[in-house]
C-alpha cells in the first residue's frame, strides 16, 4: 500500500492491526457486503474524527472506536488456548474512492475505474486479486467499504499461530518491552489536534512505561498551584502552527516567563519534516528537542533519556554519538565544485565514521553513480556549473527507474529491492532551497551549511537506522 503514498496530496493512509476480538462493531452500524455489493450503504457519522481530519469511508474507524480497540487488552478467546490467533488488518485510505458500479469487480485482475482515475493513478492491476488469494490461503477473508470522492477502507483477517521457536534475543531486539528505558511512571501530555494520531502517539509512549494524557491545544497543559507538573509535553508540529493554536507561540513564551511553576516540563516537538526556520523558532519558544517521525521505539527512548537526564547541557558530547550510530560505515558521495567546501563537508561526515568520496561536478558524480554503485546517500550543492543539482537528480532518478523496470521484468529477482539513493541538497540558502522545491525535483530534502549535528541527525534518521 505504501507505493500509493506518492499520489497522496492530502488526507491519510492509516493502517491498523488488532486482535479480531477487539474490533467488535458498534450497535447500529451497517457493514458492507463481502467484496462490495454495488449498493450504497448507510455509514455511521464519525464527525471526521480521523487521522487527518478528512472524512473516511468507514465510520467505525473514528477516534472513539479506535481508543476502545487499542485499549482493550482484556479479550481472550478460546482460540488462545489452542495456540491460534486471529488478526484483523484495516487499511484506510482517503481519496477518490471506488465508483459504486465498479465495486463488485475490484478483485478482478486489471480492473480499472473510470479513464481519468486510471490515467492519474493506474488501475488495480493484479494486486487486489493476489491479496485476496493470499488472505484466503491464510484462512482469512477480505472486505471493503468505499465511498466515491471520500475513500476506501479494506479489512482482512488472518489466522496465525504464535512463533514458538523465535530466539529470545530476537524478541528483545524487536519488542520495546526489551528496552531498559528508565521512563516508567513518568508523566507526559501529547498535544495533537487530530485525535486518532494523538491516540497512536499515546499508545507508542505507553508501551515505554510512560503515563500519557491527550490534549488538543497547548493552553491548559500546565497544572495549577502545587499539583505535580507533567515531566514532558510532546506537541505535534502542525498543531503548534495551526490556526486553532495560532497563539501557542505566545503561550509558550508566557509559560517560560511566568512563575506558575518552578520547573517547566520538557517541551518536545514531534515532526515529520521541519525547516531550518521552524527549528530555530521552536528552540526560541522553548522546545528543547525535535523528534522526527515515524516514531521508532529505540530512537524515542534515546531522545527522551537524553532530554530528561541532561537538562540544558544535554547536547554536550552526546549529539556526535547519535550521528556516529547513523553514519558509521555508510558510503557518502559529496558533490561540490568548491574544493574548500568539499574538504569541510568530508571532515564533518568522516568524524561520524562515514566513508566519504567527492566529485567536483555533477557529470563526474553521474559516472560514479552508474548502477550498481556503493553509495548509501548523496550530498550535492544545487548551484553548480554545467549541470545543476536538480538536473543531476533527475538523471539519477531516470537511471534508477530504468533499473527498477529491468528488475521487475526479471522473474528470478524474487526479493528485488527498489533502487532509491537518498539525495540531499547542501545549501546555505535555506529559504530558497525549500523542502518542497527539493522534493519537486526528485531530491529527498536538504541540509544547511555548515552542518549542525541536530539538523543533520533529524534529516538522516529518515533514511538510516542506528
Amino acid at each position: 500500500y505504501g507505493v500509493f503514498l506518492q499520489f497522496t496530496d492530502r488526507g491519510h493512509i492509516f493502517v491498523q492491526v488488532h486482535l479480531a476480538e477487539t474490533t467488535k462493531p458498534s450497535m447500529g452500524e451497517e457493514t458492507h457486503l463481502k467484496e462490495g455489493s454495488g449498493v450504497e450503504v448507510k455509514l455511521s457519522d464519525s464527525q471526521f474524527h480521523t487521522l487527518s481530519g478528512y472524512k473516511a469511508a468507514d465510520g467505525r474507524n473514528s477516534c472513539k472506536n479506535f481508543k476502545v480497540q487499542i485499549g482493550n487488552e482484556e479479550f481472550r478467546s478460546d482460540e488462545d488456548t489452542c495456540g491460534i490467533v486471529t488478526v484483523i488488518v484495516i487499511v484506510e485510505d482517503t481519496g477518490t474512492g471506488i465508483p459504486l458500479q465498479i465495486q463488485k469487480h475490484v478483485f478482478t485482475p486489471f480492473m480499472q475505474g473510470d479513464s481519468s482515475t486510471s490515467r492519474n493513478y493506474g488501475g488495480t492491476g493484479i494486486g487486489l486479486s493476489i491479496t485476496k488469494c493470499l488472505v484466503e490461503l491464510m484462512g482469512g477473508q477480505i472486505t471493503f467499504i468505499s465511498e466515491p470522492q471520500i475513500g476506501s477502507t479494506f479489512r482482512f483477517t488472518s489466522v496465525l499461530r504464535p512463533c514458538v521457536n523465535c530466539p529470545r534475543n530476537d524478541l528483545e531486539r524487536l519488542l520495546p518491552e526489551g528496552l531498559p528505558t528508565g521512563l516508567n511512571e513518568m508523566k507526559a501530555i501529547v498535544v495533537d489536534g487530530k485525535p486518532v494520531r494523538g491516540v497512536v502517539t499515546k499508545y507508542q509512549l505507553q508501551r515505554l512505561g510512560i503515563l500519557v494524557d491527550l490534549a488538543s491545544a497547548i493552553k491548559g497543559c500546565l497544572r495549577s498551584g502545587t499539583e505535580k507538573q507533567p515531566d514532558m509535553i510532546l506537541v505535534e508540529k502542525d498543531s503548534w502552527i495551526s490556526i486553532e493554536n495560532g497563539s501557542s507561540l505566545k503561550q509558550l513564551l508566557d509559560l517560560k516567563q511566568s512563575s506558575v511553576t518552578s520547573e517547566m516540563p520538557k517541551m518536545i516537538l514531534l515532526a515529520a519534516s521541519i525547516t531550518k526556520a521552524e527549528s530555530l523558532k521552536a528552540k526560541y519558544v522553548g522546545f528543547c528537542y525535535t523528534i522526527m517521525k515515524p516514531l521508532r521505539a529505540r530512537m524515542v527512548v534515546t531522545y527522551l533519556q537524553e532530554v530528561m537526564a541532561m537538562g540544558s547541557k544535554r547536547r554536550q558530547g552526546k549529539g556526535s554519538s547519535f550521528l556516529h550510530d547513523l553514519l558509521c560505515g555508510k558510503h557518502i558521495l559529496v558533490i561540490d565544485d568548491n574544493n574548500v567546501n568539499r574538504i569541510v563537508a568530508t571532515a564533518a561526515l568522516k568524524k561520524f565514521g562515514a566513508v566519504v568520496e567527492c566529485a567536483e561536478s555533477c557529470k563526474a558524480a553521474l559516472s560514479l553513480l552508474k548502477l550498481p554503485h556503493k553509495f548509501d546517500a548523496c550530498f550535492m550543492v544545487i548551484q553548480i556549473p554545467e549541470m545543476d543539482g536538480f538536473e543531476a537528480t533527475r538523471l539519477i532518478r531516470d537511471m534508477e527507474s530504468e533499473e527498477n523496470r529491468q528488475r521487475m521484468k526479471d522473474i528470478s529477482t524474487c526479493e528485488a529491492v527498489e533502487c532509491h539513493l537518498p539525495v540531499l541538497a547542501m545549501t546555505a540558502d535555506v529559504f530558497h532551497a525549500t523542502y518542497e522545491e527539493c522534493v519537486k525535483h526528485g531530491m529527498d530534502g536538504y541540509v544547511s551549511k555548515p552542518f549542525e549535528d541536530e539538523i543533520l541527525y533529524q534529516t538522516l534518521t529518515k533514511f538510516f537506522e542506528p
